[in-house]
């Protein structure tokens, strides 16, 4: 063999391995009905770069912002493996997720606590991992018959209503308003006050409200910008209804492809989930103020409510709260719904303390790793 065969020889071996290398390396499209730059694409940036470090670059994960699936595509476009992750929302499909969405249920508790510090959502976000991954198997189950894995949550700051040419500061001011309701919980807020809850996806609301199909979005803040809502929204009234959105699986993966990796790479998507899940809640949470500073620049109008109407949610909210389990009960088959309330209120109470010196987004990610989803097997997990 001459010297310049042994090159070649070498030459093409090294090219073979790097082909194989290649081949081996994973691919996964990530589709999530939220603009790149908003809270939620921002937290899909962040999971890639966690999944990458973690497999050590074996897998790659592109985000695809409004254009691969909507948000009320996502759940079946995931299951049938159109995308390999997604951002669910259970609360789009009831039917299909009734146990997770009877968790998302329990959010009104955060318009409860005693001394509120501002964390609450950070803490109701770490209770839903907990709950969902150690103590409902019914939760995962549901996410099973869609052929899906769940692996990350997620919850929004208080609920506010956004409104165009309404001004709201007493319970006299709801009666007969068209309020944009992004679950059952919120249309039975509207009804509660003679109100009409009109359900629409979040990426509908600036049509719904530029052309007078609502009158005003219960929404959190950040969605303002996320969504551009500051162009048409004129009145916001902070903290009604309250409570937040928690119904969120926001890193789902199709089952047959988690199935079709190995244990390092499920795990590697088990760290993404955290990472997932801590930056959903975080950049809401941070971008909260900046967006109430940032309508307040644009002169809209800003208010709270009246002490009739502050007392009127909270009254609203401790009565919903008992009455709801009774509904999924009779309503959607949750068999376990008195038990999950009963034990879901002392677990937030947990979580309360938990993220009391939490004060980043990484402190919040390594919080909802070492107490929850480290410990989560994943040579198994997913697998049945």
């Amino acid at each position: 063999m001459t010297y310049k065969t042994s090159l070649t020889l070498a030459a093409t071996m090294v090219a073979a391995t790097i082909a194989g290398q290649a081949a081996a390396k994973e691919r996964l499209n990530f589709a999530y009905g939220y603009p790149s730059t908003s809270a939620i694409g921002l937290a899909v940036e962040d999971y890639a770069a966690a999944v990458s470090e973690r497999s050590e670059g074996n897998i790659d994960v592109t985000g695809f912002a409004m254009s691969l699936l909507s948000l009320p595509e996502t759940s079946p476009g995931v299951r049938d493996g159109l995308a390999d992750v997604g951002f669910v929302l259970p609360p789009y499909y009831p039917a299909e997720y009734s146990t997770n969405l009877f968790l998302h249920e329990m959010n009104l508790l955060i318009s409860l606590v005693e001394n509120p510090t501002g964390k609450e959502s950070l803490a109701f976000g770490g209770a839903m991992l907990e709950y969902t991954f150690n103590n409902c198997p019914e939760c995962l189950a549901e996410n099973k018959e869609q052929n899906q894995v769940y692996t990350g949550g997620g919850v929004t700051p208080l609920y506010n209503l956004l409104c165009k040419d309404v001004n709201v500061t007493s319970v006299e001011d709801l009666k007969g308003l068209r309020l944009r309701a992004g679950g059952a919980g919120f249309v039975r807020f509207a009804e509660a006050f003679g109100a009409q809850g009109v359900r629409l996806p979040v990426s509908e609301a600036y049509e719904g409200l530029d052309q007078g199909i609502i009158d005003c979005a219960m929404l959190s803040a950040p969605e303002l910008t996320n969504y551009n809502l500051h162009e048409v929204v004129t009145d916001i009234t902070l903290a009604v209804p309250g409570g937040a959105f928690a119904g969120v699986s926001s890193a789902n993966v199709n089952a047959d492809r988690w199935k079709a990796m190995d244990d390092a790479g499920r795990a590697a998507l088990l760290w993404g989930g955290s990472q997932m899940s801590a930056s959903t809640t975080w950049n809401f949470h941070s971008d909260d103020n900046a967006a109430i500073e940032h309508a307040r620049g644009k002169g809209i109008n800003i208010v709270q409510g009246d002490a009739e109407l502050v007392a009127a949610v909270k009254a609203f909210a401790k009565s919903d709260l008992e009455t709801v389990s009774a509904l999924f009960k009779d309503t959607y088959g949750v068999e376990r719904s008195f038990g999950i309330a009963e034990d879901f209120a002392p677990l937030l109470d947990k979580w309360i303390g938990l993220v009391a010196d939490v004060d980043s987004k990484e402190a919040l990610q390594q919080l909802y790793w070492n107490e929850v989803i480290s410990k989560v097997d994943a040579s198994t997990y997913g697998m049945d």
